[in-house]
């Protein structure tokens, strides 16, 4: 059987490759990235480095399992011009080998356009940053004349007010002393007693055995800024400079600069990310058609891919809304309510936004996404028996 299913992937993969239509099609995707950050970069280096990155990502996390999905509704043709396939003791090994072609196509589709993101960071010389994260977060004011300090929480965040001069303390990673530099993302709560009027809301400060100097700040948007300077050891101060504005943030939304990498080792591990997720849609999307038409597999394999993107993304309400709810509308206790958002907030992504947004903001991609490739692979090749199975006990019309 092994053989057999082997002899088929391999007949079908060489028609797939002798089609008239493949070398260009390969060639496309190939050239696809540098050819698009070259024509919209207007020929600024920095530019054309981000596009080749934003446009690698969509690529990978948007139209390859798209692809995948409607391939593989159209992949499996069970009728009577297969000949043998009408046979159920050779279904299995049809499924099998159409199943493991399609694999060796998506696979090789998605480094194709990978390689092509990649000779584009490296005709550009485009190198990402590893970073460090903060360590702990807390919150400190002066009180008659004592030092006042709130320990923050991690994962929630944790907010100063200037009306009572409070300030922001991040203890900052182990790192080789030198140049620091890093940058912060934070959210406000505007007080409406005043209209905002800085465009930098917060100052960044440096201390040290008591001592605190100023660093250099650049305004990247309307919640993110650079700051730069001294390399000394010390604490990162965050104090807002806007009486109207409520600064919050958390440690992991503090990072420091360690060192620059060459791109490649990112962009591999996303290559096997994606790859890995479009290859669970395309057998899942191969598992209902083996008992179903073409549209309907496509539309479970759509209805997959949007339920793990669009559903993790809800973030629940947050404690406040939650008393308010509870307040104007009754809301019933907690053990007797089923709350779909912190449900939905906990399904896990397809295409986890963590490890792309890292890419798309140049930075390093940590080696913790090798767990994420291997449960979408394992639960790919799950799949694919499975519907070998179920294709065995379909009733083919003749």
């Amino acid at each position: 059987m092994i053989g057999r299913t082997l002899a088929i992937a391999v007949a079908a993969l060489k028609e797939a490759l002798r089609a008239k239509l493949s070398p260009l099609a390969g060639l496309l995707l190939l050239l696809l990235v540098p050819w698009l950050a070259r024509l919209f970069g207007q020929d600024d280096p920095d530019t054309q480095a981000w596009l080749t990155r934003s446009i690698t990502t969509e690529g990978l996390r948007v139209v390859l399992p798209l692809l995948a999905i409607v391939g593989g509704g159209f992949l499996l043709r069970p009728t009577l011009k297969r000949g043998w396939t009408a046979l159920p003791a050779r279904r299995s090994e049809y499924f099998l080998g159409v199943g493991l072609t399609g694999f060796v196509v998506i696979t090789l589709a998605a480094g194709l356009f990978t390689g092509g993101g990649l000779i584009a960071n490296q005709w550009l010389d485009s190198d990402l940053t590893v970073t460090a994260q903060g360590e702990k977060i807390s919150k400190q004011r002066r009180l008659d004349g004592a030092l006042q300090t709130a320990p923050g929480r991690d994962a929630i965040y944790t907010w100063a007010n200037p009306a009572y001069s409070e300030e922001l303390v991040v203890e900052l990673p182990e790192r080789e002393t030198g140049r620091l530099r890093g940058t912060i993302e934070y959210q406000l709560v505007w007080t409406r007693e005043a209209p905002p009027r800085d465009r930098s809301p917060v100052s960044i400060w440096i201390e040290n055995d008591g001592k605190r100097h100023e660093l250099k700040t650049t305004v990247q948007s309307r919640y993110r800024i650079e700051f730069e300077g001294e390399g000394e050891r010390g604490k990162l101060v965050i104090q807002p400079t806007d009486p109207v504005l409520i600064v919050g943030t958390t440690p992991d939304r503090v990072r420091v600069e360690l060192s620059k990498v060459n791109s490649t080792g990112s962009m591999y591990r996303l290559f096997a990310l994606s790859a890995s997720a479009s290859l669970l849609c395309l057998a899942l999307v191969m598992l209902v058609r083996s008992l179903s038409t073409s549209p309907t597999a496509v539309l479970a394999g759509l209805l997959l891919l949007a339920t793990l993107t669009l559903l993790p993304t809800l973030a629940p309400a947050s404690q406040m809304a939650k008393d308010r709810r509870a307040a104007v509308a009754g809301e019933p206790d907690e053990e007797h309510w089923i709350n779909l958002e912190e449900k939905f907030d906990r399904l896990p992504q397809l295409y986890p936004e963590f490890y792309f947004d890292e890419f798309l903001a140049a930075r390093n991609v940590p080696d913790e996404i090798w767990s994420e490739v291997a449960i979408r692979l394992l639960a790919a090749l799950l799949l694919l028996p499975c519907g070998a199975v179920l294709f065995r006990a379909r009733q083919i019309a003749k």
